[in-house]
């Protein structure tokens, strides 16, 4: 089993990264080694907001550390001041466990659910296939293990998640289109339905799967069951299928309306300076009755869209600090903006132009993962020492507070609130 980390030209800017380069496969974990905490069923029943997972009533936040515990991985409940490690069985070494991860009422009791991401774990034999783990609130049920229905070598499943409420979708962006080396594909279900795989080679998808695309390196939800799917290291390389040529990782982002439909229909967006190395695509979110935001942090610029999916406002920042490498989006219409390369992190708003306030902090890849939950906006830095942090924002505080784990290697990884 082996867990990689791209190497630094990955984003091409020349800088030191920690870039990591359809049935339903469910496996139900044992009850007794897969509780979080003993406590959290006897709180089942107190989840009391829509991101509480552990039953306290208040919003909790996840928080991802792939290489923690020997390089198993591992993921973090941060609730106020508390940072709680949530145990999943059955991991090994180099899994990736925390990679991504995601709360969301999954099951809808009252509790939010934890999904993980460990897109290097090895299944059925083949290496860094990928998995994805259910861990349902109030821990009154065991975990569940979700992989694609058949396990792809060298697919990193579980590379990016998106879930709303019952909705999942899992990217695979190094799976292969058939001789189609790391093409890409996500893969969506709804409840406990089947996993639906779309690829660029999926009837009225736009765009063609070709080699190096990785279709769903990022992901969100818009409104009812359309996906934005991110497709950065695609080439604007004109109609037909080529290689190697056009402009190279210009990248490119394609709207998917209906992806339960029996006949897709999608809309493809090029990389508006069309440039080599843009890696259009990279982040993208979405904010309901606001709209959409699709980075490019090769050229530093984030593109912010209108629910009807027409560009309303771009923002651009300076350097080569890969602006746009990460973005959340508020309930209220705020977009974060992580730029981990010393550019810290912007919040803007599609409502408000004059809205715009800089987060920074004296060193390192602050603002490498972003979050919001409720008036906090939360902040990972997977290389602070000892063992990474996050900052947390109030909407007006001046100051910033920090979170750490007791032990890992890089949380902050990934945050999601």
């Amino acid at each position: 089993m082996t867990l990689r980390r791209t190497p630094p030209a990955r984003l091409g800017l020349g800088l030191g990264a920690l870039l990591l380069v359809a049935g339903t496969a469910a496996t139900p974990m044992s009850g007794a080694a897969a509780a979080a905490a003993p406590e959290l069923a006897a709180r089942a029943s107190a989840c009391a907001t829509p991101a509480d997972f552990d039953g306290d009533g208040v919003d909790d936040v996840a928080v991802g550390d792939p290489f923690a515990d020997d390089d198993k991985g591992s993921v973090y409940v941060v609730s106020g001041q508390k940072v709680v490690p949530v145990a999943v069985p059955g991991l090994a070494r180099g899994d990736g466990f925390g990679w991504s991860a995601r709360l969301a009422k999954v099951d809808g009791d009252a509790c939010a659910d934890l999904l993980v991401g460990a897109p290097y774990a090895d299944v059925d034999g083949e290496q860094d296939a990928g998995a994805v783990y259910v861990v349902y609130g109030g821990g009154t049920r065991p975990p569940l293990r979700l992989t694609a229905p058949q396990p792809q070598r060298l697919a990193h499943f579980g590379w990016s998640l998106a879930v709303r409420d019952d909705l999942l979708a899992v990217s695979a962006p190094y799976e292969d289109d058939g001789q189609l080396t790391d093409a890409g594909a996500v893969y969506v279900r709804k409840g406990a339905g089947q996993f639906r795989r779309i690829s660029q080679e999926s009837d009225d998808v736009r765009g063609n799967s070709e080699v190096g695309d990785q279709f769903g390196w990022s992901m969100a939800w818009g409104p009812k069951n359309a996906l934005l799917v991110g497709v950065p290291y695609e080439n604007d390389d004109g109609a037909g299928r080529q290689v190697e040529a056009g402009k190279i990782n210009s990248g490119s982002a394609v709207f998917i309306d209906d992806v339960f439909t029996s006949k897709i229909t999608s809309l493809k967006l090029d990389s508006p300076s069309d440039r080599n190395g843009d890696r259009y695509g990279y982040a993208v979110a979405y904010s309901e009755g606001s709209g959409y935001a699709i980075s490019s942090p090769g050229s530093g610029s984030v593109q912010l869209l209108n629910p009807a999916r027409k560009v309303v406002r771009t923002v651009t920042q300076g350097g080569r600090q890969a602006f746009g490498f990460a973005l959340a989006a508020s309930a209220d219409g705020r977009l974060a903006i992580g730029a981990p390369y010393g550019g810290g992190v912007r919040v803007v708003s599609w409502k408000d132009a004059a809205e715009d306030r800089k987060l920074t902090d004296a060193d390192g890849l602050f603002g490498w993962s972003v979050a919001f939950s409720g008036n906090k906006l939360f902040v990972g830095q997977p290389d602070a020492r000892p063992a990474g942090k996050v900052a947390v924002a109030g909407r007006n505080a001046e100051a910033l507070e920090t979170l750490q784990p007791p032990e890992g290697a890089e949380f902050g990884a990934a945050v999601s609130g």
